[in-house]
């Protein structure tokens, strides 16, 4: 099995050699990777222009797409589609440019996936680095949760190409909770995955959603109403996040 790695970056010269880097010294190395350029006014640009080199030279096939802007279309779900329709692997994985994986990332996946060939999804645990400090663990939950909560660590999840063929890619209607979205129809298809035990991805806090909690609150609303339209569930949620500030 062939794995894509996609990675969307606008701005990200602060991270994206991070990012990068944590690829590279992945013991079992994704066969392409492909970046989004969202029209960046900083060094991303000139960053990973100099980065392709260096991973064609580990045996990546390396590529930057320059992000398409549509109107009406929120731009992450967007730029994942975009990478997504040309993506050629069997596995697709979708690492943020201010996350990074641990060295053993790529080749547990793989495993995982070799190891349960009727699986369509795997998601792993991810360590929440927070803004001011200190660390969280996210773990996979239950998707009886999802009127509740997001119960698969977007970074941490993984998925077979086949799969957004059959359900469909993000919805560009959401710029924060695509995701949230896009695991909603994972459950609601019945989608077989698997859980992993390791910690093997690493997350930056304070990402778009911690920046926009009261728009977030109002997506993640409308997208658990839309898929359990009859569940009181999504209002408590939606109550309690705002009384906590979440």
């Amino acid at each position: 099995m062939k794995t894509s790695l996609v990675s969307i970056c606008r701005n990200s010269a602060e991270s994206i050699q991070r990012c990068i880097d944590s690829v590279l010294g992945q013991k079992l190395k994704p066969q392409e990777y492909i970046f989004v350029e969202g029209q960046s006014t900083d060094q991303t640009m000139k960053l990973l222009e100099e980065n392709l080199p260096r991973l064609e030279a580990a045996g990546i096939k390396a590529s930057i797409l320059q992000q398409k802007r549509v109107p009406g279309e929120a731009g992450i779900p967007a730029a994942w589609n975009q990478a997504l329709a040309l993506a050629q692997g069997d596995i697709v994985a979708l690492l943020n440019s201010d996350d990074w994986y641990e060295p053993d990332c790529l080749q547990k996946v793989h495993e995982g996936f070799a190891a349960n060939p009727d699986i369509e999804a795997l998601v792993c645990p991810i360590r929440l680095h927070l803004p001011h400090g200190g660390q969280k663990l996210l773990a996979p939950r239950c998707l009886c949760l999802l009127p509740l909560l997001m119960p698969w660590p977007h970074p941490g999840s993984f998925f077979k190409a086949s799969l957004y063929r059959r359900l469909g890619q993000y919805d560009t209607r959401y710029s924060i909770a695509a995701d949230y979205d896009f695991v909603w129809r994972c459950h609601r298809a019945g989608v077989p995955w698997l859980a992993l035990g390791d910690i093997l991805v690493n997350m930056e806090g304070g990402g778009m959603a911690n920046r926009n909690r009261g728009p977030a609150r109002q997506e993640t609303l409308a997208i658990a109403r839309r898929h359990a339209p009859k569940s009181p569930l999504p209002y408590l949620a939606y109550a309690l996040r705002k009384l906590s500030g979440r």
